[in-house]
């Protein structure tokens, strides 16, 4: 039987749904994706937040799942608000009753072997509940192989080709619209900062960290201050000057996939190293600095292992 997902901790997100908040670079980018794309940005609070239950799922598939399916749930359809549509399908995110555990309505503590789910922590799975529901998909989709095969979670929820097309077509439309904007580019050389706040992180760092858990939804740690630094002289970590952006676990190479993420962050990282103050990229046993750029790439002697050569991660320093 697989568990419920019971978060009370929600009903502070939906608080904090209802009224203004100071705007970090991932909530500012979902304040983006609920004017642009006209998502309710109650519904885009329960994406975001379901999302994690299925580590390394992003919160724009559940999205995209919501908006093709329901629109979110505001369409007047039968099956949305209450009963069932032609094919037996219910609730905002339109699961088949009998998918769901046999009931529209379920007590938390009575759910069999369907994927009914506690969402909102009232005591009830309830199929028509925008929490619930929304979780309820994260719950299947991670049963059904994602986020490592998300095209075949995806045709689980819905046998349809054109369906799986449709939903990462408007996936990667929600993500790329929720990209944070980049900070305006500098008049002269920036002055080094210092680190602050709980993660010990100078404000630079942290903006390009954020950018990077948003624009590219890393599945594994991010690990930024630590005191020793880990090399003779420290390097930047300990100045809080430095974030590594892990791709797998336990020193192995990462999977395909995961380099081509590898990639993308670095080749990122590059781009738009002068506007954000990134000091050098090393990927891959090279090393790409910003004061040097027509050197490229330039390798570095083997320190041995897949970490200490950078082969299971992006490392990113900055000024």
């Amino acid at each position: 039987m697989l568990g419920v997902v019971s978060l009370p901790v929600l009903a502070a997100v939906l608080t904090q749904a209802a009224r203004p908040a100071t705007l970090t670079p991932d909530t500012e980018a979902i304040a983006q994706v609920a004017s642009v794309d006209g998502v309710p940005l109650a519904m885009l609070r329960l994406y975001v937040a379901a999302a994690p239950t299925c580590p390394g799922l992003s919160w724009s598939v559940l999205a995209a799942i919501g908006k093709i399916e329901t629109d979110h749930g505001r369409s007047t359809l039968p099956g949305v608000k209450s009963g069932t549509n032609h094919a037996g399908a219910a609730g905002p995110m339109q699961f088949l009753i009998s998918t769901w555990g046999g009931k529209a309505k379920l007590k938390a503590g009575s759910i069999g072997s369907g994927y009914a789910t506690d969402g909102d922590g009232d005591g009830w799975a309830d199929v028509y509940n925008p929490a619930d529901a929304i979780f309820a998909a994260a719950k299947y989709l991670c049963a059904h192989g994602a986020p490592a095969d998300l095209k075949k979670a995806i045709f689980a929820y819905n046998h349809s080709d054109a369906y799986v097309a449709s939903v990462l077509a408007t996936a990667e439309n929600y993500r790329a619209k929720a990209a944070p904007k980049l900070p305006p580019a500098s008049a002269g050389p920036l002055a080094p900062e210092r680190p602050s706040g709980p993660d010990n992180i100078t404000p630079r760092m942290r903006t390009v960290r954020d950018l990077i858990k948003t624009q590219f939804n890393p599945r594994y740690a991010i690990g930024c201050y630590r005191p020793d630094g880990g090399i003779p002289g420290g390097g930047e970590h300990p100045l809080g000057r430095a974030c590594d952006f892990m791709l797998s676990t336990g020193g192995r190479l990462p999977a395909p996939g995961e380099q081509a993420r590898g990639d993308a962050i670095a080749a990122w990282a590059q781009a738009h190293a002068a506007r954000l103050g990134i000091r050098y990229i090393i990927w891959k046993q090279r090393i790409w600095q910003t004061r040097l750029p027509g050197q490229g790439w330039k390798p570095m002697t083997d320190r041995g292992g897949h970490t200490a050569n950078h082969f299971d991660h992006v490392h990113i320093s900055v000024d």
